[in-house]
């Protein structure tokens, strides 16, 4: 089969399954590939409707019907005007983090631009997985696994404000996966995750052990049905937490 009928015979599936679940988009839709993507794939809005890119490593996967089905919810979040996929609720939020309190680097810009993703992306999986859980043969064992590979174990030693950035943007990575297993209540198998969870904050400082706890349960309760305004605030201070972590405490 060519690489055209796999990206057909997949986006037509996870088309119907969205259907099927309720969650029909109704904007135009493209799927493409980029040759040098190094990662699974994205979604992006564009004139007249979207557009979904995946990678070569994601076609060769097996997972592309589902890597489809979780982009297309990204697609419904932003058509049906939820506020996590607000594009000037987002861009007013960024404005404020990055701009007024001082984030200059492109370090630390990808950290925070991450840290939104990852709010969208636990958005887009309440709807993913009820579309899984009747449509797909994706298992909760296969679910246990891709959320695990996110996890990291070892934090880098901190030399600079670089690295106390970076072990910060595992920690929310960490803090990610842990938190749709529990939303999705899929099984931690022999507490594989929360042991590697575990073992990166024991090679941290208490600072970074405190707020992992503030940042997984607002990742795990962040709510379905949230006004804009009431969005926008949990969002600045969800950033504005992550800007405090990196900074320096006095002696």
């Amino acid at each position: 089969m060519s690489e055209r009928d796999v990206i057909g015979n997949a986006a037509h599936n996870a088309l119907r399954a969205l259907r099927e679940s309720g969650y029909e988009i109704s904007e135009r839709l493209q799927v493409a590939v980029d040759p040098e993507l190094p990662f699974m794939g994205y979604a992006m809005q564009r004139s007249g409707g979207h557009v979904i890119v995946v990678s070569v490593m994601a076609l060769k996967s097996g997972l592309i019907e589902g890597l489809l089905i979780h982009e297309m919810c990204h697609v419904y979040r932003t058509e049906t005007n939820h506020p996590s996929h607000n594009r000037e609720l987002l861009h007013r939020v960024e404005q404020a983090i990055v701009h007024e309190k001082g984030i200059t680097e492109q370090y630390q810009v990808k950290v925070i631009q991450r840290a939104v993703n990852h709010v969208q992306d636990l958005y887009a999986d309440d709807i993913a997985f009820k579309v899984f859980q009747k449509t797909t043969s994706f298992t909760l064992e296969q679910a246990h696994n891709f959320f695990l590979e996110w996890i990291k174990d070892k934090p880098l030693k901190e030399k600079s404000s670089r690295e106390r950035w970076l072990n910060i943007g595992t920690l929310l990575n960490n803090c990610f996966a842990i938190s749709n297993l529990k939303r999705h209540n899929i099984p931690d198998i022999d507490n594989q995750a929360e042991n590697k969870v575990q073992k990166f904050l024991s090679q941290t400082d208490d600072r970074m052990k405190t707020e992992f706890g503030w940042f997984r349960n607002f990742m795990t309760n962040l709510k379905e049905n949230t006004i804009e305004q009431e969005f926008e605030k949990y969002l600045i201070e969800y950033l504005t937490r992550i800007k405090g972590l990196a900074e320096k405490q006095p002696d």
